[in-house]
Order: structure tokens, then C-alpha cells, then sequence
């Protein structure tokens, strides 16, 4: 398979954006579906597909008006890109967005803010938990479970109830309060990762 359609463009922002600056990404639709929020959902949402759309125009030279995000469901928001279906994951905590698109390679990601825990109850409890020593495993751990329920669908609470795939590719990305993790489908792609595009 070609490399580039291999290729994850992965970017980040610690802090959201005001729902103004991401105005011009946005279409029409998702710009009255936003208003239609609360303040917190509305700023994740809208910075959720500004940035999927920023990266796909830096790295891919793809304007914002083709790259076409599904409104949220039941299901992971779906993107097409000049009518071709693409890779999409999205993830938020606190203040914190990250996104991450490739053409073919399947994706799951998650981001989550740095709080104290009782981690010991959580890895009695789940099998996927089990191990994590300190806050810093113990957010590794939790982030690839909810990167692996995101890539595989398979709900959180299952995921957590069974230790996870050893052979899946994963990025773990330690930020200034966050832990991210990226899950992905082909060992060998590819990988750009930015800040606050």
C-alpha cells in the first residue's frame, strides 16, 4: 500500500480556541448545530473540526469545504474527503483537543487531563488497568483502552474488562497535564504530529 495513504497527521491544542476563531472551518450546519450547545460542548465540537480541517489543509492541501464531518450520532463522527471516505478520531479533556485523520489507516485516540486517582481500585477492578504502578501507567493504560474502544468500537466498559491487544499499534504522547494515545491499524505508518495549528 502507498505510504502516504498510510500516513496519520496527528495535532493537539492544550488550550481551546474561542468558537469565533474556528468560525471559518466550520460549515454552515455544524455552525448552528454548535450554537445549539452548551458553551464547554460547543467549544469542543468546533474546535474538534477546525482542526481536523486545518490539518488536512496543511498536510494535504484539501480546503476546509472539502473535507465533510457527519454531525454527531451514535456512531464516530465520519469524514469524507473530496467524496472519499477517510480516517477521523477526536478527542477532548478539560481544555485539551486532539485529532488525528489518515486515508486508510484505521485510528482510535484519546486524550485525557492528569488528576489524582485511586488507581489501585481501578486496576483491581479491570483487567485492562491491571499493572499500572503509578499515575503515569495508570494514564497510559486508560488512555490506549479508550483509544482501542474508539478503534474498535467495542464499548469502554468491555474493553476495560479484558486486557488489551499487545499486537496494536500504539503512540502514547505525554503533554504538559495530559496523556494522549493513539491507536492505529498498520505498524509501519507514518506519523506527524503538531501543536496548536
Amino acid at each position: 500500500m502507498d505510504r502516504d495513504r498510510q500516513m496519520i497527521w496527528l495535532g493537539y491544542r492544550l488550550q481551546l480556541r474561542p468558537k469565533a476563531q474556528c468560525r471559518s472551518s466550520l460549515t454552515d450546519t455544524e455552525w448552528q448545530y454548535a450554537n445549539s450547545l452548551s458553551t464547554k460542548r460547543s467549544l469542543q465540537f468546533c474546535n474538534g473540526r477546525a482542526l481536523a480541517r486545518q490539518l488536512l489543509l496543511r498536510y494535504q492541501g484539501v480546503s476546509p469545504a472539502n473535507a465533510d464531518i457527519s454531525l454527531p450520532s451514535d456512531a464516530a463522527p465520519a469524514l469524507k474527503v473530496c467524496s472519499e471516505l477517510w480516517q477521523l478520531s477526536i478527542s477532548h479533556s478539560a481544555q485539551a483537543i486532539a485529532v488525528a485523520v489518515s486515508r486508510t489507516n484505521k485510528l482510535g485516540l484519546d486524550i485525557e487531563q492528569l488528576k489524582p486517582r485511586n488507581t489501585d481500585d481501578f486496576s483491581r477492578e479491570y483487567p485492562a488497568l491491571t499493572g499500572a504502578t503509578d499515575q503515569l501507567a495508570f494514564y497510559q493504560r486508560w488512555t490506549a483502552a479508550e483509544a482501542y474502544s474508539k478503534y474498535s468500537a467495542v464499548p469502554l466498559l468491555q474493553v476495560l474488562r479484558h486486557s488489551l491487544p499487545a499486537d496494536l499499534p500504539t503512540h502514547y504522547l505525554p503533554l504538559n497535564g495530559f496523556m494522549l494515545c493513539l491507536t492505529y491499524q498498520h505498524a509501519d505508518a507514518g506519523l506527524t504530529i503538531t501543536e496548536d495549528l
